[in-house]
């Protein structure tokens, strides 16, 4: 089923996990220093195990005879030793990411909720036809379509589908209303005779504003994290999602762009009317209602306290790895004598960047093995994650052993988990309360707006749907 992976296309765009990868998963580990006394650290497995280390384990087993012995000797019996470990098969890693289809071969859905030219909705004498919409839905939702493969997924992308549609027709009446706002505005301070030549102009400068708003974005969007790009989708629908896609796309130029737009039912002339009634209706919403907000200290207190999750400051380390990987040994004997070997020269004198560069078997060895600051709880490899949070800076681990491979890690430097203090978090405490409270000044502005302009929908109770309004006379 599809359900949770179109959830997260719609909900949280883009919304990407980034991880510092190490391995998929791995076994409990006891980092305890071992007793006894301190002689060579990493003890190789094999005949050479009679000198005295910190890492003692029994030899490999010998074959077992196929003869009995004649004369067995009277002793306890012994656990048998696995001989070592060889690899199954080639090691596991994470999943591919899913491939994105080109806008412009994407599959057009099958099932259109409405005709393009269907009036979903009325804005005083506004129309708004399907069409204008169902662009920036279909966008959306193209990541997904290749993994519709069911009449159950086809059933839940229409549910999707029908969902994201009612979400997107509402943001688009919030514009059209804060648009006509705007006109309201224009036409009392210029008078009705001058508003057609204000809009022609009007129109002239969004044109200039979205292509220079555009060609920022796709320099900002080229080098973002997806994470930085879901926050700027937040705050603007219209410009990161087309620069996404003409990234996704290699498109360079605003014709390029329209191509792209117009398997969706949108197109460039499109985009760039909503851009500037968007803008202009944005503009008209600051100037009535965006004014200074007050916030007072108990606010502040308050809201830290009941945020405190959002303020905590995670553990963080910085590491250096020594790694060999079961897949490139023919028993785990073989990796373990071949890391003990690489420990023991650091140990004993190596700087350990020159033996990772020249013998560690991970993503890191050409930095000398080196991790700049991570989190805790940030790595895939459990054991590791939980070493260079237990284990004394500076001091060489114990091997730690995971389902890849074995490994060795030298703590750099480490900062315990704790919380931002109170005065420290008060800059970005009161931002966060004042944006709320314009949230809520532009919520109320704009449900004043829907008492001066009648609204309809297509989604309306059935009641409403007797009143729905032809097209004649659309613009």
């Amino acid at each position: 089923m599809i359900h949770l992976a179109l959830r997260l296309v719609l909900f949280a765009t883009l919304a990407l996990a980034v991880r510092l990868t190490m391995v998929p998963s791995a076994v409990a580990q006891n980092y305890a220093p071992s007793p006894g006394e301190r002689g060579d650290p990493y003890r190789p497995l094999g005949p050479q195990a009679q000198v005295q280390t910190r890492y003692p384990l029994p030899p490999p087993t010998q074959p077992p005879s196929t003869q009995p012995p004649a004369n067995p000797p009277r002793q306890p019996p012994v656990q048998p030793q696995q001989a070592g470990y060889v690899p199954a098969g080639p090691a596991l890693g994470p999943p591919p990411l899913a491939t994105l289809p080109d806008a412009a071969t994407a599959a057009a859905p099958q099932n259109e909720l409405f005709a393009p030219n269907t009036i979903v909705a009325t804005v005083g004498s506004e129309f708004i036809l399907y069409g204008e919409i169902s662009g920036a839905v279909e966008q959306i939702l193209a990541p997904v379509l290749p993994q519709v493969k069911t009449d159950a997924d086809r059933a839940e992308l229409e549910k999707i589908r029908q969902q994201l549609t009612k979400q997107v027709l509402g943001q688009v009446i919030n514009t059209k209303l804060m648009f006509l706002e705007f006109l309201r505005n224009i036409e009392k301070n210029a008078g009705r005779d001058k508003l057609p030549e204000v809009q022609k102009s009007i129109e002239s400068k969004m044109t200039a504003s979205f292509e220079k708003e555009l060609t920022a974005m796709r320099k900002q969007i080229a080098t973002a994290k997806p994470t930085e790009i879901q926050k700027l989708m937040q705050r603007d629908a219209i410009i990161p999602r087309l620069a996404v896609l003409m990234r996704d796309n290699q498109a360079e130029t605003l014709q390029e762009l329209d191509a792209l737009l117009r398997p969706y039912g949108s197109s460039l002339s499109k985009q760039i009317r909503l851009y500037g009634e968007d803008r202009l209706g944005k503009d008209t919403v600051r100037r009535q209602v965006f004014t200074t907000v007050e916030v007072s200290h108990q606010e502040m207190l308050d809201y830290f306290q009941a945020n405190a999750a959002d303020y905590a400051v995670p553990a963080k380390a910085r590491f250096e790895i020594l790694t060999v990987k079961f897949a490139n040994f023919r028993t785990k004997n073989e990796a373990w004598n071949t890391l003990a070997q690489m420990g023991n020269e650091v140990y004993f004198g190596a700087p350990f960047a020159t033996i990772a560069r020249k013998h560690s078997q991970e993503p890191h060895a050409e930095q000398g093995g080196y991790y700049d600051w991570t989190t805790q709880g940030s790595l895939a490899s459990k054991p590791i994650d939980q070493a260079i949070f237990t284990i004394e800076p500076n001091k060489l681990s114990q091997i730690i052993e995971d389902e890849r491979g074995l490994h060795i890690v030298q703590v750099k430097e480490r900062t315990e988990a704790g919380q931002v203090p109170f005065q420290e978090a008060q800059p970005k405490i009161k931002e966060a309360i004042t944006q709320q409270k314009r949230e809520a000044d532009y919520k109320k502005f704009v449900e004043s707006l829907r008492t001066k302009t009648q609204v309809w929908t297509k989604y309306d109770d059935e009641t409403a749907l007797a009143r729905q309004p032809t097209a004649t006379g659309m613009r």
